[in-house]
């Protein structure tokens, strides 16, 4: 039985507790009102009991729903049927899932779940093999091959009955992709004992499905919480975001408030006390009578009791319902405005983005760094077999899609690049294969030079893999399935060039091959299979041949292939140099390299070695490390044949989306497994590397390093190349602090995974991350998924928020070592969304999720919480001040009723508005001027400075209205035609309708942007109020006490209680909304000048005059009188067109005054249309210096690049100047915040805010060695590692 709950009817009420009292806030709030049951409370006990049974009641009544689902989901999971073996009556029988106990052997037919993990004994494939399908475990919807046992594959259920034997493994682990163990059979089931090994391929997990397979047999190994996918089944790592961890320290922060007001009070009544009470003889009780806490002789205990009493009476200040309304809140932006962004929602595979936590909204706009798998993440992972090296002969036509774009950037037609136009080769292309070559495809292979070189190279294709065939053994049909793209398009790769591989057992494989025009079917007997991993970084097949050899083919890295090559060998002298040629030509393609070789055995070398193998294989203790050593004692001696080239495109938008999170501030770390020629290609193809970046490329491939390696000093060796990395590190950094010194410049860092293991090391990772942190991109080689994790780890301990974003199993450590972890549903699996906070479907759907959703969460967050605290410490002030008043002796101001629900109630909307609604700029502004996302990791919203400004405002505000409320109900003066003066709780009601008419009033003062919503909770908050007032004072004298009638009797008919609601709120707002608004006209921050900017467009765009008004013929007059000197506009008459969107420039240099010529128009009236006739020249105008807000303006240099929309030359020319100059410095420099003057003066370029396509004329700048003088676009390399200049 499997229970996935919390809670059950006798645990929920004490473990809910418990989860609610693990906030320490819950726990001060109980003692409060426990407090309040005694004499000493100031408050009666509803007043504290109230808000604490509805804040602790709604989160557990949340939990108590969610558990519920959770109880639902387990109890139709185990109550699903099987069939499971019974001796006794030698049958099967239907059980519940729940009933299965380990050691029964259970029959699973086709398309049903199997209930635990099973070790398979046979099935109704003669082979004993099955199709197993693991979505609902890792989320991968290809079929994978599972195969019994050579001594059980036979087994029929007929035989159940006499069937005996023993399995020992492992104990139960959450490693979903191991397993060791042994069958143990014997008489009477088998002659002789044997002991049989056990692995992974033999076992089906719980909740995989059983596919194309009518029915198999298996034994329960692990059932219930003991199978593999329950013990997966934990909360991945608690994360919290910086907010949070910040609000911590903040409430920390309240409480020293609340215990400093205590003591204050405490200690000023105690004196009072001791002093002044002997005096005070209206005030002394009876001799003898005297209360304690007002006893003279014993200031002690009056201070005491005083402090008790303060601490409960000052319990406002601290937020109740802060934690309820921001889960509320963090919910709502997750599962609505996340989860169901059409914007972020991916068509083709209909999957939308997924918001698998709430507790990180806020985080995501405060990335400073992303680290980011290449492979499925910023390309498609959709593999196609490209071009191939066999023999030393290149194979191959065509132009990769990175080629294309290099030759954009550098100025070249791609056009002419050579790219393949003939129609043959339309043919030949098909999903998983765009290869073409007439020497090799048709069987024209047969007439090459080492045509037996190419048969044994198409061969490894055909039978070094794990493929599975799929439907009709048709070459036109076919489908396989492979566990990695690039698997499946090699042996399509094989199938078109003439080596059909269409059926496999458990020990053979099939091919046709098509040699000239003959066809052979072969069948090649697999021993043995070395599985492909990580670490090994290759696979390799032993079989035996048709023609009884025994061969041992290998594909892997050519790291690895290289290494175990058979030394003096005049096959691999001949192919070693032009491989690794043809290698760094396709990888600077940007394509993926595969090296493919093999050795032939012989029979004494593989027996020896398969004793060993079977020992290892049945090894209960580090099988998978005894495995690999024995492994590599036959992988040698190998001879190279070639490599296979595959093209994996780019994702659609990645240059753009990386160019908008560069202008957003936002560092890039890209991990990946390819060359380095390979990665640094496709970094510029994707925009990550620019021109204008200078490159350090570091690198452990040094010749004394690898002098030393193959003369066997691997320690000397590592002992080198670690101080070569201490001394390459340390160059780059003095290189990067002198460039700065003189003014600074984009850098970018290369280094591979060999360099990376040393560069991690304990005294070395401080450099890597100095030199790291001063690039804008880092791209690091060959990296395996362990380092990935340590890499993100560095990085985040430096300070950085990170964000780890990948699609595959090899970045689950990455994912979850960022702060953020952000899963791609690709071609590999969900094994990367399961482990993620967030799920997307595409690279570039992280463009929304970051400057959109990332940046409002935490402008809202932050405000909301800084509203709280606000409104909270008002209302505690208040309270603070007429306690000072009485001389801190505990009496109360307000109704109790009106203290209880100030939070929950009178109050409880305006701060979710904050949360869900607040908004300064729309999504398009947030991405078009990306750079104002640097708010988020800047923290400019929840600062100290910000925090105390909230702060202060609430001091400031409690104490003129609280001063000018008792200065006006004072008891000399009749505020009322009866010609009474104010009660106390009359006093007490009209300085809290102040103080919610000042809350509610201060929130609509600071917003931009305003709803019917909106104006529902501000204004409506109010009305709830009165309304309040109104049926709480009409109910009997004994439930409205001293409010009965009061508001229809004595508040309504007095002119001073509206006149006071009316003066004193706006006398407590006005000075906060005054520094607001001239901040925002003198001071101004690039968020309101873009949001001026928006509602310029937005009101150009709603107007809808006729052609001929006067307001149209002057905006068009002044346009083609001022600013557009190149070419006036011209009216086209009966026409409609859109409005377009501002565009940026393609390149944008200071020193550039072209703009490119476009076709567009702008839409004045219905009827006609404004069209441009020439190219543009526009001269610049005002442009604001470097600094935020700046109050003197000049004049610079005249051409400054421009926008080139008619709509943004509109409304430069009517709007003030220093909108318009705002508007063009952002678009030229949205990094101007990080700078000063004096650098943008110096700079080359600037980074644009939106996607550029490349210029053609951009040329490549020579390369240049560390020490040189610093060019645009130099790359810093050192020791021999190769260098680039792009």
């Amino acid at each position: 039985m499997v229970s996935t709950t919390k809670y059950n009817l006798i645990t929920y009420l004490p473990k809910a507790l418990y989860e609610q009292y693990r906030r320490v806030a819950n726990i001060y709030f109980t003692l409060v009102a426990a407090i309040s049951t005694t004499s000493i409370s100031p408050v009666s006990p509803v007043t504290t009991f109230l808000p604490l049974i509805i804040v602790l009641g709604i989160s557990m009544v949340k939990e108590a729903i969610e558990d519920f689902a959770r109880y639902r989901a387990d109890k139709d999971l185990n109550n699903r049927g099987v069939s499971v073996f019974d001796h006794a009556s030698n049958s099967f029988k239907d059980v519940r899932w729940r009933d299965v106990q380990v050691g029964e052997v259970v029959k699973v037919t086709k398309d049903a779940f199997f209930p635990a993990d099973l070790l398979l004994l046979s099935s109704s494939s003669a082979d004993g093999i099955c199709m197993v399908e693991t979505i609902n475990l890792d989320g991968e919807s290809n079929l994978k091959i599972k195969a019994s046992l050579d001594q059980t594959k036979g087994l029929e259920e007929a035989a159940l009955s006499s069937f005996q034997a023993w399995v020992e493994c492992e104990h139960p682990n959450a490693s979903l992709y191991t397993f060791t163990g042994n069958l143990l059979v014997g008489p009477p089931s088998f002659p002789v004992e044997t002991t049989c090994p056990v692995g992974q391929a033999s076992v089906l997990l719980r909740g995989c499905t059983l596919r194309n397979t009518a029915s198999i047999l298996g034994v329960v190994v692990f059932a219930g919480h003991e199978s593999k996918v329950m013990m997966n089944a934990r909360r991945p790592p608690s994360k919290r975001s910086r907010i949070e961890r910040q609000l911590d320290l903040l409430i920390l922060g309240m409480f020293a408030l609340l215990f400093t007001m205590c003591i204050i009070g405490a200690c000023c009544f105690a004196l009072w006390t001791r002093r002044l009470m002997p005096n005070m003889w209206y005030l002394a009780p009876e001799p003898g009578r005297v209360a304690a806490a007002f006893d003279p002789k014993r200031p002690a205990v009056a201070w005491f009791l005083s402090f008790v009493t303060s601490f409960v009476l000052y319990g406002y200040l601290i937020p109740i319902s802060l934690y309820v309304s921001l889960e509320m809140v963090k919910v709502v932006q997750s599962s609505v405005f996340i989860n169901m962004d059409r914007a972020m929602y991916h068509r083709e595979s209909d999957t939308p983005a997924k918001a698998r936590t709430s507790n990180l909204n806020e985080e995501l706009g405060m990335v400073d760094t992303i680290l980011s798998d290449k492979t499925g993440t910023l390309t498609q992972n959709i593999m196609e077999y490209f071009k191939c090296s066999i023999a030393g002969v290149a194979y191959g036509s065509g132009v990769t899609e990175i080629e294309r774009s290099n030759a954009r950037r550098m100025g070249v037609d791609a056009a002419k690049l050579g790219d393949a136009a003939d129609p043959a080769a339309a043919v030949w292309r098909q999903p998983g294969f765009n290869f073409y070559d007439k020497r090799l495809v048709g069987g024209n292979w047969v007439n090459e030079a080492h045509k037996g070189t190419i048969r044994e190279f198409l061969r490894v294709l055909a039978v070094c893999h794990t493929v599975v065939p799929d439907g009709p053994e048709d070459p036109a049909k076919i489908k396989y399935q492979a566990e990695s793209p690039d698997e499946s398009a090699l042996v399509v790769a094989a199938k078109v060039l003439g080596f059909f591989f269409h059926r496999r057992s458990n020990t053979t494989i099939m091919v046709q091959e098509s040699v000239g025009d003959e066809v052979h079917e072969l069948e090649y007997e697999i021993l043995n299979v070395l599985e492909f991993d990580s670490t090994r970084k290759r696979m390799s097949v032993i079989c035996r041949t048709p023609d009884n050899r025994l061969m041992l083919y290998c594909k892997g890295a050519d790291t690895v292939i290289y290494e175990r090559l058979a030394p003096g060998n005049a096959m691999n002298e001949e192919l070693k140099d032009v491989t690794r040629q043809h290698m760094e030509e396709f990888g600077a393609a940007g394509l993926r390299t595969l090296c493919l070789s093999y050795t032939k055995l012989e029979p004494e070398e593989y027996d020896r070695w398969q004793q060993r193998w079977v020992q290892a294989k049945q090894a209960l203790q580090d099988r998978d490390a005894l495995v690999a050593e024995v492994a590599e004692g036959i992988e040698r001696n190998l001879i190279l044949l070639g490599c296979t080239a595959i093209e994996d495109k780019l994702q659609q938008g990645v240059p753009e989306t990386i160019e908008r999170l560069a202008a957003a501030g936002i560092r890039l770390w890209v991990l990946t497994g390819d060359k380095q020629e390979t990665a640094i290609n496709i970094a510029f193809a994707c925009s990550l590397l620019r021109s204008d970046m200078t490159q350090y490329i570091v690198s452990a491939n040094l010749p004394e390093v690898v002098a030393l390696e193959e003369a066997g000093k691997a320690e000397e060796a590592a002992a080198l190349a670690h101080d070569m990395m201490l001394q390459q590190l340390s160059d780059a950094l003095a290189e990067m602090q002198s460039v700065e010194q003189e003014g600074g410049g984009d850098n970018a860092l290369i280094i591979d995974g060999k360099a990376l293991t040393y560069a991690l090391a304990d005294d070395v990772k401080h450099l890597l991350l100095a030199v790291g942190s001063r690039c804008q991109a880092v791209v690091c080689c060959r990296v395996s998924p362990k380092q990935k994790a340590q890499v993100t780890k560095l990085v985040k301990d430096r300070g950085d928020t990170t964000l780890g974003i990948g699609d595959g199993a090899n970045d689950v450590g990455m994912i979850q070592q960022a702060n953020i972890g952000v899963g791609i549903s690709g071609q590999e699996g969900m094994q990367a969304v399961m482990s993620s906070d967030f799920a997307i479907a595409q690279f570039h759907f992280l463009e929304p999720l970051l400057l959109v959703h990332g940046r409002r969460s935490y402008r809202r967050i932050a405000r909301m919480i800084s509203y709280f605290l606000y409104k909270n410490l008002l209302f505690g002030l208040t309270i603070f001040f007429y306690n000072g008043l009485c001389f801190f002796s505990g009496q109360i101001l307000y109704n109790q009723y009106f203290m209880s629900l100030y939070n929950v109630v009178f109050t409880a909307f305006p701060p979710l508005l904050l949360g869900l609604l607040d908004e300064d700029v729309n999504r398009a502004m947030s991405s078009r001027y990306a750079g104002l996302y640097q708010y988020g990791p800047k923290n400019k919203l929840f600062n100290a400075w910000t925090l105390s400004w909230w702060l202060a405002n609430a001091c400031y505000q409690a104490a003129i209205m609280f001063a000018m409320v008792i200065t006006a109900t004072q008891a000399v003066h009749a505020g009322r035609s009866t010609g009474r003066p104010y009660s106390l709780w009359q006093v007490g009601s009209i300085l809290f309708t102040v103080v919610i008419i000042t809350v509610h009033l201060q929130l609509a003062s600071m917003l931009t942007y305003f709803t019917w919503i909106h104006h529902i909770c501000i204004w409506g908050g109010i009305v709830v109020w009165f309304l309040f007032l109104i049926v709480y004072g009409s109910l009997p004298l004994y439930w409205s006490t001293d409010i009965y009638h009061m508001f229809r009797e004595v508040l309504a008919p007095a002119p001073s209680f509206w006149l006071l609601i009316v003066v004193v709120p706006i006398a407590c707002v006005l000075p906060s909304f005054l520094c607001l608004e001239i901040s925002r006209h003198v001071w101004p921050d690039d968020s309101r000048l873009v949001l001026e900017i928006q509602e310029r467009e937005k009101k150009l765009m709603q107007r809808s005059t006729p052609l001929g008004s006067k307001v149209q013929a002057e905006e068009i007059a002044h346009i083609n009188k001022g600013n557009i000197p190149g070419g006036p506009l011209q009216i086209k008459a009966d026409a409609r067109v859109v409005l377009p969107t501002l565009n940026i420039p393609a390149v944008r240099r200071f020193n550039s005054s072209r703009v490119p010529s476009s076709r567009f128009s702008a839409s004045l009236t219905p009827g006609s249309t404004l069209s441009r006739m020439s190219p543009l020249t526009i001269n610049s105008g005002f442009v604001p210096p470097d600094a935020p807000g700046a109050c003197s303006y000049f004049t610079p240099r005249a051409h400054v690049e421009h926008s080139n929309s008619t709509l943004e030359l509109a409304s430069s020319a009517q709007r003030n100047p220093v909108i318009a100059a705002l508007d063009r410095q952002l678009s030229t420099n949205p990094q101007r915040h990080r700078t000063t003057s004096a650098h943008l003066l110096r700079s080359t370029s600037s980074r644009s805010l939106m996607a550029q396509p490349d210029v053609p004329g951009e040329v490549a700048v020579p390369v240049t060695s560390l020490g040189s003088p610093r060019q645009s676009g130099t790359a810093a390399s050192f020791g021999s590692a190769p260098r680039f200049g792009h």
